[in-house]
């Protein structure tokens, strides 16, 4: 991702869409690999499974989520897009949800291994 798109994408983060007042915050991630699997891991208070939204879409991992404040009544969220490498089996993924924090799994492609043809001598 060059700096223009990271900007880009910063100013969309943090963004108050003026149709529907929701303030969309930016959560902490943490980002694992390992030679099996790319590990997600997302601060997320507040949030419940029905308003949790994980999407990929042309290699980019789009994380969505609304709350409602009790007190207030006001909705807030959090919005983050990661750029995804080619090597990743988003297909094969899964996530879990446990005391406001994401827990995403997306394993890897993998490589694949050279076969060898055997040659027969014909007589």
């Amino acid at each position: 991702m060059n700096e223009n798109q990271v900007m880009a994408q910063n100013q969309q983060e943090n963004k108050i869409d003026r149709a529907n007042p929701i303030l969309h915050l930016t959560p902490v991630v943490d980002i694992y690999e390992t030679a099996e699997e790319l590990i997600v891991m997302a601060d997320l208070p507040g949030v419940e499974e029905p308003g949790l939204k994980l999407e990929v879409s042309r290699g980019v991992l789009t994380l969505e989520a609304e709350i409602e404040a009790a007190e207030s009544g006001k909705k807030r969220g959090y919005y983050r897009q990661f750029k995804l490498s080619d090597r990743i089996d988003a297909d094969a993924g899964n996530a879990a949800l446990k005391d406001g924090v994401l827990t995403l799994r997306l394993p890897k492609v993998a490589k694949p291994k050279p076969k060898k043809i055997v040659v027969k001598t014909l007589h």
